[in-house]
């Protein structure tokens, strides 16, 4: 047992050791030169054309409705309307469970470049992907629900 502990504290001095060593200093001739950081650019930025249908709300505006996967239920149905003005009606019920839906208003945020609408507190901070015609149910973190086919969690527009 002794042997073992002297092993191990051998081995914590040897890797103390090898992580002190000291680093190479660069060259004495370069530290008199300022140092300019490089610029930094976005990688792409969005044209104004592709944001256009989501700034201007013809796109995502409307009436959608659909009935999701539940685990202990035959389904959820969402139903849900997004304003121009970027405010929302969310219905949901737990079918076979709940014999009226819950109703929640509120005003959502969308991010542009993912193409997704979060609701507020009110909406339980729900996350939807506009895609053309339809949303897509996501998960807390923005992505995609599991527990079904990804087709189970889409919202067909109906207005």
């Amino acid at each position: 047992m002794k042997r073992l502990q002297i092993i191990f504290l051998i081995t914590i001095i040897m890797s103390f050791a090898v992580s002190c060593k000291e680093i190479p200093k660069e060259k004495e001739g370069r530290q008199d030169q300022e140092v300019v950081p490089e610029m930094v650019t976005s990688p792409v930025t969005p044209s104004v054309d592709s944001m256009a249908s989501y700034t201007d709300s013809t796109s995502w505006t409307g009436a959608y409705s659909g009935v999701s996967p539940c685990a202990d239920c035959p389904g959820i149905k969402t139903d849900i309307t997004l304003n121009h003005d970027k405010t929302y009606v969310l219905q949901e019920q737990y079918l076979e469970k709940e014999k009226n839906s819950r109703s929640f208003k509120g005003s959502f945020t969308i991010d542009e470049t993912k193409k997704v609408i979060t609701l507020d507190a009110e909406g339980d901070h729900h996350k939807f992907k506009v895609m053309d015609g339809k949303l897509r149910l996501l998960d807390r973190f923005g992505d995609e629900k599991q527990g079904g086919k990804p087709e189970d969690f889409v919202l067909a527009k109906i207005k």
